[in-house]
């Protein structure tokens, strides 16, 4: 099945693309890839022309040229989309990717969308986070706590055993497809950016929710161990017209771990 995606590279920027429909354009997490969405984006190229990059830094694209800032990692997808001339889209995004969404559909609101999919993507402020996140952010300590969590390939593997629930469905050699050394220090640092200006960023997107007037689907793990479910419902709720998908038995990756699941629901959600 996953013959029918193919990899390009255009701009630095490696991606995976096939199938034929409205553009489906699925943004990866941190720490993630292009594998991210592998799965789901496989399933759904009979309904989709699927679009998957490895953000700047990840998988198999260069490192940033210039930042390495949210906004630097929309301009470079804009640019992407721009080449494959694509101005109408659906927009999904997991973990950083769902924060991505959103600032590049803030940055070019030329661009038109028909759905969202935001999966396991915390975009308030004021969510708890787990002790360790909330270290990231300490000033003088954050360098070494990323390096620590996700900036090597014992970090990727806590990650893993501590943020995954079903490894029968997504065990550590499929996982481990994440680890270039590249992603690593991307992760690290996407770490620490997003956690040191969490306030003001994630302000912006609280802000943006109820004025996305496209239909959208939120999913999210009944056992994420990084956001509770609480959350996914906060953003159902923000949205104004969304609907909220819990998956049983699953944790903070979910495209990952219920790969069938989301690409159902995706078409389900936005059936052509």
């Amino acid at each position: 099945m996953e013959e029918r995606l193919h990899r390009r590279k255009v701009g630095g920027m490696s991606f995976l693309m096939g199938g034929d429909g409205s553009p489906l354009l699925l943004l990866h997490g941190v720490p993630g890839s292009a594998y991210t969405w592998l799965s789901v984006g496989s399933r759904l190229t009979t309904r989709f022309r699927v679009i998957i990059p490895d953000l700047m830094g990840f998988g198999a694209s260069d490192a940033p040229a210039a930042g390495d800032d949210l906004e630097d990692q929309a301009q470079a997808v804009r640019q992407l989309l721009a080449h494959l001339r694509i101005t109408h889209l659906y927009l999904g995004g997991h973990d950083f990717g769902g924060a991505l969404a959103l600032t590049l559909m803030r940055l070019y609101p030329e661009l038109t969308l028909h759905g969202l999919v935001l999966a396991a993507s915390n975009l308030f402020a004021d969510s708890r986070l787990p002790w360790a996140l909330r270290m990231v952010g300490v000033p003088g300590l954050g360098h070494l706590v990323a390096w620590g969590m996700a900036g090597n390939g014992l970090g990727l593997r806590l990650i893993y055993e501590s943020a995954v629930r079903d490894k029968e469905d997504l065990p550590w050699r499929d996982f481990r497809r994440h680890r270039a050394a590249s992603g690593l220090r991307q992760t690290r640092r996407a770490f620490r950016r997003s956690l040191a200006q969490r306030r003001l960023r994630y302000a912006e997107m609280e802000a943006a929710l109820p004025h996305i007037h496209c239909s959208a689907l939120v999913i999210w793990g009944d056992e994420d161990p990084y956001y509770a479910v609480a959350v996914g419902e906060r953003i159902r709720t923000a949205l104004p017209d969304a609907v909220l998908k819990v998956y049983a038995f699953t944790g903070h990756f979910v495209p990952e771990e219920r790969p069938i699941e989301t690409a159902e629901d995706i078409i389900l959600r936005f059936d052509q």
